[in-house]
């Protein structure tokens, strides 16, 4: 008989690096609720955009980002909503080589953006803002 082994941990407190927080990211790869509940409890959309401002968040990094920003999006009981997800978008956009990164997604992580987007209220200023910025990262 296999004896499950525990997943990790959120970590107590929030990172103070941006390597931290990919760090502990790459620890919980396996087990994206966790990393859904990290990203949500631990790396506010304000501190995501203080981690990455001097050096830019790979995209690859970004991708798992955007994996965990779509599971809470999932996740009916975490209270995460598109407005949620906007704030991160916006917080990703003030990171260092923004729209350098966010043009090297994959369609699939482009998908996710679109996902947030689309729950967004259409004719707010701050939702048009937000898809124009987006429009001239994502090319």
């Amino acid at each position: 008989v296999l004896a499950r082994v525990p997943g990790p941990t959120v970590p107590a407190v929030s990172p103070k690096t941006g390597s931290e927080m990919l760090r502990s990211f790459n620890s919980m790869k396996r087990h994206p609720a966790v990393m859904a509940q990290y990203l949500r409890e631990r790396v506010p959309p304000q501190l995501l955009a203080c981690l990455f401002s001097r050096a830019p968040i790979e995209a690859d990094d970004l991708g798992t980002l955007l994996g965990a920003l779509k599971s809470n999006l999932g996740d009916a009981g975490a209270g995460f909503t598109c407005e949620n997800g906007a704030d991160y978008l916006r917080a990703l956009l003030k990171t260092a080589g923004a729209e350098t990164q966010l043009s090297m997604l994959s369609s699939i992580e482009k998908a996710i953006i679109e996902e947030v987007l689309s729950g967004l209220p259409a004719g707010t200023a701050s939702t048009k803002a937000l898809r124009q910025a987006l429009r001239c990262a994502l090319g």
